[in-house]
């Protein structure tokens, strides 16, 4: 049987886990940050702005204390502007809401397009190696994710373990 951990092993423990699962919160949002277009254009434009500041606040060192107790204000606890949670979080949304509209509006021109199209034109006509077994081309099935769970094949040879 193995040895229970003691008290401080189990803070510790405890303590790297909140770490590790902290840093993969952080890099999360920092990915969110570089793949949204509006995020990364936000914290160019704020790093620009503390550049410009910063080279002003170089020139006279009493501007430079009201700019840090100004700045102080704005940002009481440290995560207002671009990488706020709540900024992040709601860039990303308006972001994902935009790019399901785009996709609306060309699956439209698409469809579209193929109905002028006569039923034997090559165009609608897809190699085998494009479609699944039940014939619908690869592109068009619904994303389950990437891990293959709820495949109809998967789950048959689950029952051999």
């Amino acid at each position: 049987k193995p040895a229970l951990l003691s008290p401080s092993q189990k803070k510790a423990n405890h303590i790297q886990s909140e770490q590790k699962r902290r840093a993969n919160i952080r890099k999360g949002y920092e990915a969110l940050c570089e793949a949204v277009p509006a995020l990364r254009e936000a914290i160019r434009t704020e790093e620009e702005r503390g550049s410009c500041a910063a080279r002003a606040e170089d020139d006279n060192r009493k501007r430079k204390k009201k700019a840090k107790s100004s700045e102080e204000t704005e940002k009481p606890d440290g995560r207002a502007g671009p990488k706020s949670e709540n900024f992040v979080l709601q860039q990303t949304i308006d972001h994902l809401n935009a790019l399901l509209t785009e996709r609306t509006k060309l699956m439209a021109r698409l469809n579209q397009a193929r109905a002028t199209l006569s039923p034997g034109h090559p165009a609608l006509q897809y190699p085998p190696n494009h479609l699944d077994d039940k014939g619908i081309p690869l592109w068009e099935r619904e994303w389950t994710g990437g891990t293959g769970w709820g495949d109809a094949e998967d789950d048959a040879g689950d029952d051999e373990l």
